[in-house]
């Protein structure tokens, strides 16, 4: 497993390095058709020039953003220390990968409303949003590849997964990352997207913003399985995932009844209207994780 990180590590970052050039010639691409659809101006000269690289170019940074998670899993697999730095890469890693696909959906909207005469500024800013995700998943990766390999060359490497620890905690940690990704996506949509925009998308980001939890929770499940101990939890888990649990609940109906109270009597914030349930879910994801957390590393300390 050891010779298969180092290997994948290269590849990963020779990779970073060249998708960093493709998400530099993409926008190149974006910024010289955007004027012209704003405007409804004819951009058939640029696309012809410009398209067949742009679609290269995504097929590469596709390719990256597998092998870079392949990557962190890797090692989320062998090393058995938990890492802060490398459950939220493995987080980043799997919405930037989704966003990817997400932008050929984008651009094929943005084309579609550009032809009828639409207005597509909607579009544009999540487009460029995602960029800034794929930008910041593509500098950390080369920086955490470097870091990863001087940690090893000084002798200085972690111990190979004994127990299911490690994963443990890890998971928690995305759930973190999850929870705060989710309640944030959804607090900014329900303020600032239509009704109909809001019902045509909501699971499909609800399924994007957990998406990461659930992998890294399916690995923790399918170690257990293979464990076969008859034990799910060992007493300190046992113990901390029933204190967060308590915790959850309590201050998950608190914080709901506040919401509940505020929309009833404030009309100004009657504007979370359908997105209730997954702002619920994702709150309970973060208090959930949080709190086991918390109570997790307090008994280890």
């Amino acid at each position: 497993m050891k010779k298969t990180i180092n290997i994948v590590g290269v590849v990963t970052f020779v990779m970073s390095i060249l998708s960093l050039a493709g998400f530099i010639y993409n926008l190149l691409f974006y910024e010289s058709i955007r004027p012209g659809i704003y405007e409804f101006a004819d951009i058939s000269g640029i696309l012809e020039t410009m398209q067949i690289p742009v679609a290269l170019s995504y097929i590469f940074v596709f390719i990256f953003h597998i092998v870079a998670v392949l990557y962190i899993f890797f090692q989320l697999m062998y090393f058995k220390k938990e890492n802060l730095i490398r459950a939220f890469l493995f987080f980043l890693g799997i919405i930037s990968t989704i966003m990817v696909i997400g932008d050929f959906a984008l651009l094929s909207d943005i084309g579609k409303e550009y032809m009828l005469g639409l207005d597509t500024s909607g579009e544009w800013s999540v487009l460029y949003g995602n960029q800034a995700v794929h930008l910041l998943f593509a500098v950390l990766i080369p920086i955490f590849v470097i870091h990863s390999r001087r940690k090893a060359s000084t002798g200085k490497e972690e111990e190979k997964v004994l127990r299911d620890e490690a994963i443990f905690i890890n998971t928690q940690y995305v759930g973190i990352f999850c929870g705060i990704f989710g309640i944030g996506v959804f607090a900014v949509l329900s303020a600032y997207t239509p009704l109909w925009a809001l019902k045509k998308g909501i699971f499909t980001i609800s399924l994007i913003a957990v998406l990461p939890y659930l992998l890294i929770a399916a690995y923790w499940l399918i170690v257990k399985i293979r464990e076969k101990t008859g034990q799910w939890y060992d007493e300190k888990q046992y113990l901390d995932i029933s204190r967060g649990s308590l915790f959850t609940m309590i201050v998950s109906i608190i914080t709901m009844t506040i919401i509940f109270v505020v929309q009833y009597f404030v009309k100004a914030f009657e504007f979370m209207t359908i997105t209730w349930f997954p702002f619920f879910v994702f709150l309970v994801l973060l208090l959930f994780s949080g709190s086991t957390l918390y109570y997790a590393k307090r008994a280890s300390g």
